[in-house]
């Protein structure tokens, strides 16, 4: 099983459950650093009615926190849950433990109280006495443990050795050259376990920590799967992409590297993608087919491979339909026995950030002959459009 196919396995372990518990989803999208997720998970927990919002609620805004996704008066509402939280009454007998045993939930709200310097001694109590009602479950001790890394508690060591490479990822805790090891071995051989779908995300999230730090692709060897992979981590390249609501410096003015058209992105992978490959070729002019003139947006010539770019501006399946068709129509011309390409990578910047479209499109774009892969990148949350931003 070669890397590609690795982290699809595992993308699919942790999408295997479509609707998980708002904390739980909050914890894999922060986990990921999947901002445009996590916010659909705050979101949820500020639109909860009830009388009193639950722990998990209060856990879901922390992770939201922690990833500076809350406007001031969503973080003036995480406080004022914070205070009401830490007046109720836990672990009481006859009652049943849920907050005081769940490790995402006592993580989440951790994190709202580093966030807001808030009072913590009522949690560091909790969680002296989870950490012994846990004791059976490496998995929930572990994330008991971050929990109190991030109140300020030191000396911690965290288990198992998957969370501990994750949460380093996160800038919590230290990383130790075993733990290195031993989680890349539970991600790479898929290590079957029973701790849900927080694991599996942290699992995810490992294999693309460690890929990164051991940079897996070698300049001077390309393939055609190493084309793949860098094309879908480019969603962490957005992560710094410049696109800005106030100055940065006093001398500077307002930057934002918006991104308006096909062109534009076929500009941003050609940054990206040009250092790497000393072949690619851009708008490469392929061997006419009767009338036609066929053109591809971006060539490798030694891995046989076109990068078709697509910049889907509408939301609906129509909309992608007509991606997909569009690539089918290309692949006929481009993929013909006159040219020296053999297949397509589909790349389509989804303006409308609509991902509960992107597996299914994804899917029927991957069953055109001759389309290799594709990749969907959606607009990132923080690209807001003119109006949204001022």
């Amino acid at each position: 099983m070669n890397l590609l196919d690795i982290r699809t396995a595992l993308q699919a372990q942790y999408r295997s459950i479509s609707n998980p518990p708002c904390h739980i989803g909050a914890f894999g999208a922060w986990i990921l650093s999947d901002d445009q997720v996590l916010r659909t998970y705050v979101e949820e927990a500020i639109r909860f009615k009830g009388q009193m919002r639950r722990p998990e609620h209060v856990a879901a805004l922390g992770y939201g926190l922690a990833r500076a996704l809350l406007v001031e008066h969503e973080k003036g509402l995480l406080l004022e849950e914070l205070i009401q939280l830490s007046g109720r009454a836990f672990f009481v007998p006859g009652r049943p433990w849920r907050f005081e045993v769940d490790g995402v939930a006592l993580l989440g709200v951790s994190l709202g109280i580093a966030g807001n310097n808030a009072d913590e001694q009522w949690l560091r109590e909790v969680l002296s006495r989870s950490t012994k009602e846990v004791a059976s479950d490496p998995w929930q001790i572990g994330l008991v443990r971050v929990a109190r890394l991030v109140i300020g508690d030191t000396n911690i060591r965290i288990i198992p050795p998957d969370l501990s490479v994750a949460v380093v990822a996160k800038g919590i805790g230290e990383l130790r050259g075993d733990d290195l090891e031993a989680s890349w071995g539970m991600a790479a051989r898929l290590e079957s376990h029973n701790s849900g779908p927080s694991r599996d995300a942290v699992r995810l999230a490992v294999f693309e920590y460690i890929l990164a730090r051991r940079g897996q692709i070698s300049i001077a060897a390309v393939t055609r799967n190493d084309l793949v992979d860098l094309l879908r981590n480019i969603s962490r390249s957005m992560r710094l992409w410049t696109y800005e609501s106030a100055k940065r410096t006093r001398k500077s003015e307002i930057a934002r590297w918006d991104i308006e058209n096909e062109y534009h992105v076929q500009n941003l992978l050609w940054a990206i993608l040009a250092p790497v490959l000393s072949d690619l070729e851009n708008e490469e002019n392929l061997p006419s087919i009767g009338h036609k003139n066929p053109r591809a947006d971006l060539g490798v010539p030694s891995l046989r491979t076109i990068i078709e770019v697509k910049f889907m501006r509408n939301a609906g399946q129509q909309a992608c339909a007509k991606i997909i068709e569009e690539v089918a129509a290309d692949a006929s011309l481009y993929l013909s026995r006159s040219t020296a390409y053999d297949n397509i990578i589909a790349f389509v910047w989804d303006d409308r950030a609509q991902t509960e479209q992107h597996d299914e499109l994804r899917a029927g774009l991957e069953a055109i002959k001759g389309v290799s892969a594709a990749i969907v990148l959606p607009r990132p949350s923080k690209m807001l459009r003119g109006s949204e931003l001022d």
